[in-house]
């Protein structure tokens, strides 16, 4: 059966109608995974333009779906035992040295720029996955 969606509601009608309210989380959240998924792996290939151990990009994770302010997200972030993400900052905005001297760095706006590019995949990847139901 085919149905005009008008927008985001009318899909969460229909979801919710047919699969219940808790299964449709569940598969609203395994849709922003793989959305999420698909961003990490375009920053990671962005990142290794500045690469030098890797460790960064192997650091890139997607979080579990969290509700904030009434919608559903999953966050992009490092993970690892270093706090790599402090490493990540400054690649990606420069920083001063130790001197005082600006240092625009290899990586400085990669992250952003991935970001820009992956917001579309996002979107089609997330109604991609729940166009499958």
């Amino acid at each position: 059966m085919r149905v005009k969606l008008r927008g985001e509601r009318d899909l969460e009608k229909i979801l919710a109608k047919r699969f219940g309210k808790s299964q449709m989380q569940r598969v609203v959240d395994q849709a922003l995974i793989k959305g999420g998924e698909k961003v990490a792996d375009i920053i990671r290939q962005n990142m290794q333009s500045f690469a030098d151990t890797g460790k960064s990009a192997r650091a890139t994770a997607v979080s579990k779906p969290v509700t904030v302010n009434g919608l559903r997200e999953v966050k992009i972030h490092w993970q690892d035992s270093t706090e790599r993400w402090r490493i990540i900052h400054l690649n990606e905005y420069g920083h001063f040295d130790k001197a005082g001297k600006w240092v625009n760095t290899a990586g400085k706006g990669v992250i952003e720029n991935a970001m820009r590019q992956g917001r579309n995949v996002y979107f089609a990847t997330v109604k991609d996955e729940l166009r499958k139901l």
